[in-house]
């Protein structure tokens, strides 16, 4: 079986190589994979988790066929991978939170990832995906949609208060479309003026005196503490990326004077994803496709990533 194995770290050190696959669990050949900035990060060694094992096979998004009969997948099944490694055992996983599994992580990180031709998988990893569902956007589910419906869920949101949502890439393309449905008044701040048509106010700069109740920031570093000035009395913000850096400079005083909650999230639980998938096979959420490469060639793939304009890059497997 063939995979994309780097031995140390550095685009240039990508290779394709024959690997065995011994672990437990139901074969599933790989489709199509997603490339994320995550993917980017663990490929040239810039994660900020420990990266194991090495040699090390990338790529923490995924779908494909079921090549064997489980419990409750059966063969030939079109499945999403739920990317989450989780013991069961611990205080986190007992509570429904095994995105928080102390012993966890990332698969593609802390594990071997999807990069590769087939993939024995845990069946409890593994989500049936509706006919209704194209694989373009059940490949975009398992990080991207996934991390925005769970951010929403974090903060509780309600029907008919204002959310402003910073970046429209690819978890903020979700998180404005899945607030709509939601049934929020949407704002996003972004360079895609086509939202609009999707009943979606978009800034390229938001005014001084907007304010919202909701705010999502995946952006971290200086762009955190231009959000706080556009948040109202008593909002919520939320925060699950640090593209932009890692530190913020925060006024205390404004934060417990207002009372304003600001909450981090990750990724998602098995049950966020079993919901997302109901939303999304009753519902026509837009996606950004830009180009789809064969998994081979990743390091092409990996530079139009780079410098892609809108769209979302996948990987076919063949």
């Amino acid at each position: 079986m063939k995979a994309i194995v780097i031995e140390k770290f550095g685009i240039e050190n990508i290779e394709v190589k024959d690997i065995n696959d011994k672990s437990d669990g139901i074969p599933v050949k790989i489709t199509m994979a997603g490339l994320n900035p995550v993917d980017y990060s663990v490929i040239n060694g810039n994660i900020m988790y420990g990266v194991n094992p090495m040699p090390h096979i990338p790529g923490s998004e995924a779908i494909g066929i079921a090549m064997a009969d489980g419990d409750y997948i059966k063969r030939g099944d079109r499945v999403i991978i739920y990317n989450r490694i989780f013991d069961g055992t611990c205080e986190e996983c007992i509570t429904g939170n095994e995105h928080l599994c102390v012993n966890g992580g990332i698969l593609g990180v802390i594990s071997n990832g999807v990069y590769r031709e087939t993939m024995n998988v845990p069946e409890r990893n593994l989500f049936k995906i509706p006919d209704s569902i194209k694989d373009e956007l059940a490949a975009s589910m398992g990080v991207g949609a996934l991390t925005a419906y769970r951010a929403l869920k974090t903060m509780n949101v309600e029907p008919g208060k204002s959310i402003l949502v910073y970046g429209a890439g690819n978890t903020g393309i979700f998180t404005v479309q899945l607030a709509r449905m939601l049934g929020l008044e949407v704002y996003a701040v972004s360079r895609k003026n086509d939202l609009q048509r999707y009943g979606i106010n978009v800034f390229n700069n938001v005014p001084d005196d907007f304010k919202a109740d909701y705010i999502v920031n995946p952006l971290g570093g200086s762009i955190f503490e231009d959000s706080l000035k556009h948040i109202k009395r008593n909002g919520k913000i939320v925060t699950f990326g640090i593209l932009t850096g890692r530190e913020a400079k925060i006024d205390i005083g404004n934060i417990y004077a207002n009372e304003i909650k600001i909450y981090g999230s990750t990724g998602g639980t098995r049950k966020d994803l079993f919901e997302l998938i109901r939303i999304a096979s009753m519902n026509d959420l837009y996606f950004p496709f830009e180009n789809a490469f064969s998994l081979w060639d990743l390091k092409d793939a990996i530079t139009e990533f780079k410098n892609r304009n809108t769209g979302r890059i996948l990987l076919k497997v063949s």
